[in-house]
């Protein structure tokens, strides 16, 4: 009796300096990051109690192989991303995981000992146990995940897993060879699996991930997480990156092109891609067509805004395109009428003028010249060929239209105009030898099209070569293609 009293008065002091014990190891609810709602009846994400993934943070249905977690800085990417490994290991989905990061310092201090890893994600009742010097983490159900640097892909050789996760894509040194190397890895289980974790960068292999058919991409900003942030910190990044090239990238995790190869980096989806520029019925609808010798043809339906200019009596023009259209291979007669029926669903059929590439006066080898079918489909009264100009002086006048913060644009366009949309970001210069050269990248690639097509529809509301407010014009005259007192 005596030696249990003394083993209880024991037990008791060491408590009492142990202190009460930890309420986490009781309340699994803390530890529940998919459930739907928090204890609070705080939104997902907001409660700092009880962790809860938002929409952003929580992985698609079941038709994916590839899950693209694209997330500003400090978006919370690598807490989503340590939460579904956790859960694959938990719930014996995975037995096998592949971690890949940059470098070795990246997944010991990111993906695994990091306030986001898969240390501090985990209960403490199944936390994983990490053996460094093998690299690899044994969760007690037996499922083990195995680290690997991306500088050194070929010590992937050989492995082989059912799930990946992959961080800082966009950073890696190797990061084709490396994907190529981890991905040929991935052949065990009846559905392997990848999550992939960056902040976006303009590299090849992640668009080749976007065009994956099997990619199912999720995106996060930084101020998607800003509960969790320093105020300080918020308020910093903000004034520093806020409204830049930079700072799309970096916090709103936009994929940007920003090598000086790109042909228009004053192209901005926030100020250039508007529902205002929608098709108006009052207005007379105009269409660029890039309809040459090429095996691409290109159309642009767009219409042409007055605005009051910045000195008195002055006119600004807005250029306001509402559709497109884009086919490969097609004979100029199809094109047409494809045109045409296209014209029905976007703007009930009006068409009051028509401009052509003058390239599609010249014969064809296999049929007559593209101009003459174009206009017996469409009507030979509206149309006519853009006025011809150097195309370097199209572009820039291209460029001029796109302005600059915090003028506003006179370039509209609707959001519906994917393939004009796209030909902005991926219109590029040519490159020789290390030095930029003013003259386009691939003269045949897609994006020749529409730019080319809006090249003319500028050229023919602006032929006198420059787009300066015009001083007492107020209406446009359909057959000169200018305005006129």
């Amino acid at each position: 009796m005596t030696t249990l009293l003394s083993t209880a008065r024991r037990v008791a002091r060491a408590e009492t300096l142990l202190g009460p014990r930890s309420p986490r190891r009781a309340d699994r609810t803390t530890w529940d990051w998919y459930a739907a709602t928090c204890p609070c009846g705080i939104p997902a994400g907001e409660c700092r109690v009880h962790a809860r993934a938002r929409p952003g943070q929580r992985p698609p249905g079941d038709d994916w192989r590839t899950w693209l977690l694209l997330g500003g800085r400090a978006a919370g990417k690598t807490r989503a991303a340590a939460e579904l490994v956790r859960y694959w290991a938990e719930s014996g989905q995975a037995r096998r995981i592949g971690l890949v990061a940059p470098t070795a310092a990246d997944y010991r201090d990111t993906m695994i000992q990091g306030p986001s890893g898969l240390l501090a994600v985990a209960p403490p009742w199944n936390r994983p146990r990490f053996e460094p010097s093998k690299r690899r983490l044994t969760w007690p159900n037996g499922t083990v995940a195995i680290c690997l640097s991306a500088d050194r892909p070929e010590r992937a050789r050989g492995l082989q897993f059912d799930r990946l996760w992959c961080d800082e894509l966009c950073a890696w040194q190797y990061p084709a060879r490396t994907w190529e190397t981890v991905l040929l890895c991935l052949r065990l289980g009846h559905r392997p699996r990848t999550v992939v974790t960056t902040t976006p960068r303009p590299i090849e292999l992640l668009a080749r991930i976007l065009r994956d058919p099997t990619t199912r991409l999720s995106r996060e900003s930084t101020f998607a997480n800003a509960r969790h942030l320093a105020p300080e910190f918020i308020t910093e990044i903000t004034a520093m990156y806020q409204g830049t090239r930079l700072g799309r990238q970096e916090l709103e995790a936009e994929v940007l092109d920003t090598s000086a190869s790109v042909r228009f980096p004053g192209f901005d989806p926030a100020r250039h891609v508007l529902e205002k520029a929608e098709y108006v019925p009052g207005l007379p609808v105009r269409l660029a067509i890039d309809c040459g010798l090429s095996r691409h043809v290109g159309a642009l339906f767009f219409q042409v805004r007055e605005r009051d200019g910045t000195t008195p009596g002055s006119i600004r023009r807005i250029l306001s395109v509402f559709a497109d259209y884009y086919a490969v291979d097609r004979t100029s007669a199809d094109n047409a009428r494809a045109i045409l029926e296209r014209s029905y669903a976007v703007c009930g059929g009006r068409i009051d003028r028509v401009y052509l590439d003058p390239a599609s006066t010249a014969k064809s080898g296999i049929g007559p010249a593209a101009r003459g079918e174009f206009a017996r489909v469409l009507g030979e009264r509206i149309t006519e060929c853009w006025p011809t100009h150097r195309v370097l002086e199209g572009l820039d006048q291209v460029e001029i239209l796109l302005g600059a913060p915090p003028r506003e644009p006179d370039l509209w366009i609707h959001p519906r105009c994917q393939f004009l949309i796209e030909s902005f970001r991926s219109y590029r210069r040519a490159e020789s030898k290390g030095e930029i050269l003013d003259a386009p990248a691939d003269p045949q690639h897609p994006a020749e099209e529409a730019i080319d097509a809006l090249r003319g529809a500028v050229r023919s509301i602006f032929p006198e070569g420059h787009v300066a407010p015009t001083v007492g014009l107020r209406s446009y005259n359909l057959v000169t293609g200018r305005f006129g007192p």
